[in-house]
């Protein structure tokens, strides 16, 4: 084997276990900083296992994305970012978005409230089944990774579908 074969091996298994280190973390912030500081500190172990070096902000709102005709709504932050992060304790129109898609494209059962725009115990249980399908990290918070991982629910111009999409942040 050769040496720029071992150190790239040695940094993909660093990275592993960095983020199963980080996974961790998240699930410990998720398990009591969610109720004390609230969902940007819950969700803070995501921006860590995507490696991004800066905060990212909560998602606020949503911005519609075209496929042609059809559109979708993504979760976004104050100032427009798709790298933007939910968790449980968020609420508004970004978790109804993500809710929306988690029902009708990954046939997740929302309860009875179903779209209330409150990231509760069902959409973090939906969020960790995309995360768990796509391979990523399973923390339960809503992040750039799973937005990448997620389809979204399109609709518009007597079209509807459900696709998946990559929007740079």
């Amino acid at each position: 084997m050769t040496r720029g074969r071992q150190d790239g091996e040695r940094t993909t298994m660093t990275r592993r276990v960095r983020g199963w280190a980080v996974a961790g973390v998240s699930a410990l912030l998720l398990a009591g900083a969610a109720t004390a500081a609230g969902p940007a500190a819950a969700a803070a172990g995501e921006q860590e296992q995507e490696g991004l070096g800066v905060a990212a902000a909560s998602c606020t709102k949503t911005k519609k994305v075209y496929w042609g005709t059809p559109a979708a709504s993504l979760p976004v932050s104050s100032g427009g970012s798709v790298n933007c992060l939910l968790g449980p304790g968020s609420s508004g129109s970004a978790v109804k978005a993500l809710q929306h898609a988690l029902a009708r494209c990954h046939k997740v059962n929302l309860g009875a409230g179903g779209v209330d725009g409150i990231y509760g115990e069902r959409t973090r249980a939906g969020v960790l089944a995309v995360q768990r399908a796509a391979g990523i990290a399973q923390d339960g918070v809503y992040g750039l990774q799973t937005q990448q991982s997620m389809n979204w629910d399109f609709q518009g111009g007597g079209q509807r579908f459900c696709g998946n999409i990559y929007v740079t942040p």
